[in-house]
């Protein structure tokens, strides 16, 4: 399949991919944007798996840095921080424009992302000089948020947009205040100006916890009213 899908296209598989509707608005538009980034990635060959190890990398590279005294290491902190949120934001991208989505790639995102989502509390907490227990509760929270995705998604498989025709509507999901780019914007903001690092570790807990509760909570009501529902239709 030859590389590279126009902005249209490239929406399309992303939902398609992510099981929800093809988003508008400023979702809409930085999808876009990082599909025309991913274009000339995935027209050279570049392997979305890579970009995925390289994210991880570019993450794990806070804490030592974090450790270096002074200005500069929470500054250099900062910097591979963005790196890696802007690399998490293209191996989907690039993996669409490629036309190379896969089931190995997709579990390898998860669980490589759960392992930077450890390594920015860290590096917060080394540069606020203290608040060990603040990063705990604030790993615990993200990984939580995601344990319930994975698990409400689970109980509720239904079929992705564009299906068998008649196919139950799939269930969309929910996007919450305490997503991935929320965290690494809130990583990012603390390691580059240190005086806000430890409330930014108490914003991860706070945002990114409320957001589980109210994802566990949304999620429990639809599935209530799934299983309230009549029977699906055998063939």
């Amino acid at each position: 399949m030859s590389a590279g899908r126009s902005g249209d296209e490239h929406l399309r598989d992303w939902a398609g991919l992510h099981r929800t509707e093809t988003p508008g608005g400023f979702v809409g538009g930085w999808l876009r944007a990082a599909g025309a980034v991913a274009r000339p990635l995935a027209r050279a060959g570049v392997s979305p798996n890579a970009v995925t190890v390289a994210a991880l990398l570019f993450a794990l590279a806070a804490v030592p840095l974090a450790l270096i005294p002074g200005w500069p290491g929470p500054a250099a902190a900062c910097l591979v921080v963005t790196l890696s949120g802007l690399l998490d934001s293209l191996d989907g991208a690039v993996a669409v424009q490629a036309g190379r989505t896969t089931k190995v790639g997709f579990l390898l995102d998860s669980a490589l992302d759960r392992l930077a989502d450890a390594a920015f509390p860290a590096a917060l907490a080394i540069v606020a000089g203290g608040g060990a227990w603040v990063a705990v509760a604030a790993v615990g929270a993200c990984w939580w948020l995601e344990y319930v995705r994975a698990r409400a998604s689970l109980a509720d498989p239904d079929p992705v947009p564009g299906g068998e025709p008649g196919a139950a509507t799939p269930v969309r999901q929910d996007i919450t205040p305490g997503e991935r780019p929320t965290r690494i914007v809130l990583t990012a903001v603390g390691l580059g100006l240190p005086p806000l690092a430890l409330a930014a570790l108490w914003g991860q807990v706070v945002i990114v916890g409320g957001s589980a509760v109210f994802l566990l909570a949304h999620s429990l009501r639809r599935l209530h009213r799934r299983d309230a529902g009549p029977p699906a239709p055998t063939g």
